[in-house]
């Protein structure tokens, strides 16, 4: 059960839920706030029609479709199905490169993201902030977020810039449901990963990327077998680092 309380964070109003942890923030007020929050309530329900708030991107390796659509389900999921044939898949970014965490000025930044993938082995993923990438998984070079392997179940935690990575084991991948979480706390230089709620621990900075970013996911088959990615929801809240 959720147990929502009020903190202040240079002077914002911050909402977390310490049910969870004291690092969830679901929602925030103030003027030195911006966030993106989608429930995946609202929208179009053909991936072609996505475009008026994310760039979506298919990487096909073979022929047909694959898809991004809202779904009926309480609450609000987006699914992607792949096509039937091995590195199909979908890339999708918001639109806009808003969130840095290297800013001048910020004070923290945190993500997460509801999702499950319905083959934890054959099929690869992205999810979390990625400067614009049309196949992140092949190219992306500053990012930020949990990334899975085809032919793993390990979902890494990975923190990029300019290409030289530094990465942490974060959770087992399967066909549930799972809370992936990360915190950046500018001020103790402080970087806290989370999975359902349990702290994964912190991972150096070294690489934290230093250019703008976009809210971003990819999700590829990894055998010449349809699979979906189910995402709940999708928030970060950054406060300070606003442009000036």
């Amino acid at each position: 059960m959720a147990d929502v309380i009020g903190r202040r964070i240079a002077g914002n109003l911050v909402y977390v839920d310490k049910a969870a942890h004291i690092k969830r923030i679901v929602g925030a007020i103030g003027p030195d706030v911006f966030e993106y929050f989608n429930d995946f309530m609202r929208g179009p329900g053909i991936d072609t029609a996505f475009d008026n708030e994310w760039t979506v991107t298919r990487v096909e390796a073979g022929g047909g479709e694959s898809e991004v659509t809202l779904t009926d389900a309480a609450g609000g999921v987006l699914l992607i199905t792949t096509d039937a044939s091995e590195n199909d898949g979908i890339n999708m970014q918001a639109i806009g490169e808003h969130f840095n965490l290297a800013g001048t000025g910020i004070r923290a930044l945190y993500f997460g993201a509801r999702f499950k993938i319905s083959d934890a082995t054959q099929s690869d993923f992205f999810i979390g902030l990625c400067d614009t990438d049309t196949d992140i998984l092949t190219s992306a070079d500053d990012s930020i977020g949990f990334r899975k392997p085809d032919g793993s179940t390990t979902v890494s935690f990975v923190v990029e810039k300019a290409a030289a990575e530094t990465t942490a084991t974060a959770f087992t991948a399967d066909t549930s449901y799972h809370i992936a979480e990360f915190y950046y706390d500018a001020d103790a230089a402080d970087l806290e990963v989370f999975v359902d709620g349990t702290s994964q621990g912190t991972v150096a900075i070294t690489n934290l990327p230093d250019e703008e970013q976009r809210v971003s996911m990819q999700f590829l088959a990894g055998e010449a077998v349809a699979k979906t990615m189910s995402v709940d929801w999708v928030r970060v809240v950054q406060i300070g680092g606003r442009v000036s």
